[in-house]
């Protein structure tokens, strides 16, 4: 049995809504409401913190055991910040690392099991890796890069990066739409450099050698807010072959001023 990386590009952030207050609100609520609604002129607090789990099934070659095990490294936020941010720490609908190793390393004691009993037990030991890491945090925005990877068995394991922005303000993940006004300018803007990137003129194809539907450049969902410009990931697979790896993009700010939106303009602020 073989249990396979399971992602979302499109994490759901968890919005803090604020209540409506009526006429007869104390002065104390009001105020609450009023400071959650002004700007936000620090930056984050965090600590990181490491969990490592192993199988008690080694597997052995006959020279060497290996072990199975799940290892993590992830930022602490405080516990409203921890609430936004957590499905893009544990991807999978997890709220703590020991829930990910009880289901990774129950999956794979399972399967452990399996071939023990069998008519050819020997097995392959698994692992999965992954290090969230903090990339930007300046007053009112936050950039979190969760690389992880994993091998189930099979001809090479996965690796993968997932890439995500909140509005510490609004307590909410951010979209491109959020940040840029013309998306399809964006799109012109980041090909360009794409193009670039990849030794490309401008009026060449792409053909087989990527994997654009019908030869159309598409934006990465996976995308990063960095000091440098604005990141764009595409994990292996997505555009390229797994040989050819994951392909990763970087557009300095100075190109996209002029299709950003207000809150764009304020993260640039932010940044200098």
């Amino acid at each position: 049995m073989k249990r396979k990386l399971l992602f979302s590009m499109g994490l759901v952030a968890t919005l803090s809504a604020y209540n409506c207050v009526n006429r007869n609100t104390s002065q104390e609520d009001t105020s609450a409401v009023q400071n959650s609604l002004a700007p936000v002129t620090d930056t984050l607090d965090y600590h990181m913190e490491a969990f490592k789990e192993i199988s008690p099934y080694f597997s052995a070659d006959g020279t060497a055991l290996d072990t199975t095990y799940y290892a993590a490294r992830y930022p602490v936020f405080s516990a409203a910040i921890d609430t936004l941010v957590r499905e893009a720490i544990f991807v999978d609908g997890e709220h703590t690392p020991s829930q990910v190793a009880e289901s990774f390393l129950g999956g794979f004691n399972e399967y452990a099991e399996e071939q023990i009993n069998s008519d050819q037990p020997s097995f392959h030991a698994w692992f999965r890796n992954q290090d969230c890491e903090v990339v930007l945090n300046v007053p009112g925005f936050l950039t979190l890069k969760n690389a992880i990877s994993e091998y189930t068995g099979g001809a090479h394991g996965i690796e993968i990066e997932i890439w995500s922005n909140y509005d510490i303000q609004n307590r909410s993940k951010l979209a491109l739409t959020d940040l840029f006004q013309d998306t399809l300018a964006l799109r012109q803007i980041v090909e360009h450099h794409f193009k670039k990137q990849e030794q490309l003129s401008d009026t060449s194809s792409y053909g087989s050698a990527y994997f654009f539907e019908d030869e159309t450049f598409t934006l990465a969902e996976n995308f990063g807010l960095t000091r440098a410009g604005l990141l764009f990931h595409y994990n292996p697979y997505e555009i390229k072959s797994y040989a050819e790896g994951p392909t990763t993009l970087i557009v300095p700010y100075h190109a996209l001023t002029d299709v950003m939106t207000d809150k764009g303009k304020r993260l640039l602020k932010a940044i200098k």
